[in-house]
């Protein structure tokens, strides 16, 4: 009927097994002069202690050399005519033998260079620049006390070369005078009797505000026995009542450190006649040094 011819459908075969006659005729030429390498198995590989270069100081070949073996002894056999114990006595542990015998002409190594080890290598990293403690250095004080990474110094460091050129412009023109090694007034030695007194006690006590990082202004000291500028110490209990160096609680008390005013007064006070003395010897002393 003609709906069973519509129905029907021509299927074509695909041919996949053709190819292309201009790929298989392509030439070959392009690749006939490329360079070509083959690695050569014969060659031996050569140690070379690049890496781990070293001095050799001992003459480990000389008959009489200082090698490791020697410096830790060698086991030989005993002597004939060396004493040996009866057995069956104990006599103590100081008659117990020794089997390996040193040699008593080895060098010891208690002291004094020791041969390096060779499949060891080192870097060392020398920093000439003293990483210093800010707060250390501004009040005297570090919350992380001995454990703290910084440096605790209030010294200025100076190179060498700005150290004697310092003291070329300070002396420049002037006459130095000689500085007294010994003298027999007993008096300077109950001053600085009393001075050390007072340095162990202002060891203690920071000699500025932890606070502001600031000379004292009107010290106050808090029932835990620490001193801060009385600004500050109402300043910072508003905010918070605890204290700022150890975290105690303060109450709101802040009482007048009078012994620090004097303790204070006594430090300016000889800090002002060194430094009298120092011009009177002809020494260049800044006006930094008078704080300190």
């Amino acid at each position: 009927s003609g709906s069973d011819n519509e129905g029907v459908r021509a299927v074509k075969r695909r041919k996949t097994g053709g190819i292309s006659s201009a790929s298989a005729q392509k030439s070959k030429s392009g690749i006939e002069g490329a360079t070509k390498f083959s690695a050569d198995t014969s060659a031996k590989i050569e140690v070379v202690d690049e890496a781990t270069k070293q001095s050799n100081w001992y003459e480990e070949n000389a008959p009489d050399a200082l090698s490791a073996q020697k410096l830790l002894g060698t086991t030989r056999q005993r002597e004939a005519n060396e004493d040996e114990s009866v057995p069956g006595i104990y006599k103590g542990q100081k008659s117990y033998g020794s089997f390996i015998q040193k040699n008593p002409d080895a060098a010891q190594k208690k002291v004094g260079p020791v041969k390096a080890p060779t499949n060891v290598r080192v870097v060392t990293q020398i920093d000439y620049a003293p990483d210093v403690c800010k707060d250390y250095k501004q009040t005297g004080f570090c919350g992380f006390g001995d454990s703290c990474k910084f440096l605790h110094a209030r010294e200025d460091y100076a190179q060498g070369w700005k150290l004697d050129r310092d003291w070329e412009i300070s002396t420049k023109g002037k006459k130095m005078g000689g500085k007294t090694v010994a003298s027999a007034n007993r008096d300077a030695k109950l001053d600085s009797d009393e001075d050390e007194e007072e340095n162990k006690l202002l060891e203690k006590v920071p000699f500025a505000c932890v606070i502001c990082k600031k000379p004292y202004n009107h010290p106050v000291v808090t029932n835990c026995g620490h001193y801060f500028c009385e600004p500050c110490a109402l300043q910072r209990f508003r905010k918070n009542p605890s204290c700022a160096i150890c975290g105690a609680g303060t109450g709101g008390r802040f009482n007048e450190a009078k012994n620090l005013k004097k303790l204070l007064d006594k430090k300016r006070e000889r800090a002002r006649k060194r430094k009298e003395r120092a011009r009177e010897a002809g020494e260049d002393v800044s006006d930094g040094d008078e704080e300190k």
